[in-house]
């Protein structure tokens, strides 16, 4: 118990100091876009750039919020692409790892707006730069794709702005590390995704 608490701690007090930069960050942009004001855009379009939090949930292991941007186009009929990049920072008993997930997703509106909500179903791929840090002062990368599917919902906050809620399952390779007495281990790192944004159309 000792030498998890020793990892614990640490993770806990560094990740908290990540949030708090991510959200001045996205506070700075969110108040920018607000004072353009109407004059620097136009009526929402088919391309909108957001912020987002994000929680992974990996087999193995445990996280907290983190966050991440997202630019996401409209296309004809009720078809969407998105692109995203996040930081992740994931807990395996005595092994951290720092990912820096960047997805592309392919959306299908499922139904017509209902009133100011729509639905929508989707399906991508993503790439993920991880460094592992574990004990017996092991450190390693790994750089691996995953495959990722889901739903999810946008609701209309007005006509440039809107919110989106996102579930995704996602299949990734193991991680390795090595436990305290240097033996290999490996960590299954596939698992559940939410992201909340607030996006901006252009």
């Amino acid at each position: 118990m000792r030498q998890l608490e020793t990892y614990d701690k640490p993770f806990a007090q560094e990740s908290k100091k990540e949030h708090v930069v991510f959200w001045h960050v996205s506070l700075g942009i969110i108040i920018a876009i607000c004072l353009a004001g109407p004059t620097a855009f136009a009526d929402g379009g088919p391309l909108s750039l957001g912020v987002r939090a994000v929680d992974y949930v990996p087999t193995d292991g445990s996280s907290a919020w983190q966050g991440g941007i997202q630019a996401r186009l409209r296309l004809p009929l009720f078809f969407a692409v998105e692109a995203s990049a996040d930081h992740r920072r994931d807990a395996f008993g005595a092994t951290t790892a720092k990912d820096y997930p960047v997805q592309v997703s392919a959306l299908l509106y499922v139904l017509p707006k209902i009133v100011w909500v729509q639905p929508f179903v989707l399906a991508g791929g993503g790439w993920y730069h991880t460094d592992v840090d574990g004990p017996a002062n092991f450190s390693g990368h790994q750089n691996r794709f995953g495959p990722h599917v889901g739903a999810g919902l946008e609701f209309n906050v007005t006509s440039n702005f809107f919110i989106d809620g996102t579930y995704r399952f996602v299949w990734l390779n193991d991680l390795h590390s090595v436990d305290s007495q240097g033996n290999p281990v490996s960590y299954r790192d596939r698992g559940h995704m939410i992201t909340v944004g607030l996006n901006y159309k252009l």
